[in-house]
């Protein structure tokens, strides 16, 4: 009877000591889009990367132009010109498979250098942001099936991070 109670007891008191603590709920990459620092760098980006995306954009009209222009013209189109056609639209294709790799590297790149900036920031505001709400756990919402909005801090924290220097 005695071990029972102490089994009983010791699956028990994990739960009773959950029901103690003050969880919060965090969604990290929400807090670090919000965050001015990166909405500014993520800009920039942007930036940086439009003109190659008009590039890009440029060479894929280019190569609808000739496989429509093959498509229409192939019966009056000499074998030779045929080629030619194709040729140039394998070499746009080309052209555009590279410059979709560099953006998606550079893209990738900055990425990486903005979270690698922004993590330490982001473990600061969540700190502090957890002990201001005298918060126990906070947990990642991506990993939480269930919550109640009111234990969302990811409002919470982005302000923390805008508020960071």
């Amino acid at each position: 009877m005695v071990k029972k109670t102490l089994v009983a007891l010791a699956l028990f008191l994990p739960s009773l000591a959950m029901a103690e603590a003050s969880v919060g709920v965090l969604d990290p990459i929400a807090a670090l889009q919000s965050s001015n620092n990166v909405k500014t760098r993520m800009s920039s980006l942007e930036n940086e990367l439009s003109g190659d995306e008009q590039k890009l954009n440029r060479l894929q009209n280019d190569v609808g132009k000739l496989q429509q222009k093959l498509q229409k013209e192939a019966m009056t189109m000499s074998a030779d010109e045929q080629d030619t056609l194709k040729t140039q639209g394998q070499q746009k294709m080309l052209e555009i498979q590279s410059l979709q790799r560099k953006l998606q590297k550079r893209a990738s790149e900055a990425q990486r250098e903005i979270l690698s900036e922004m993590q330490p920031k982001l473990k600061k505001a969540i700190e502090s942001v957890a002990k201001r709400e005298k918060l126990d756990v906070v947990l990642n919402a991506q990993a939480v099936m269930y919550t109640k909005p009111d234990l969302d801090i990811t409002e919470a924290v982005g302000k923390q991070l805008n508020s960071m220097k």
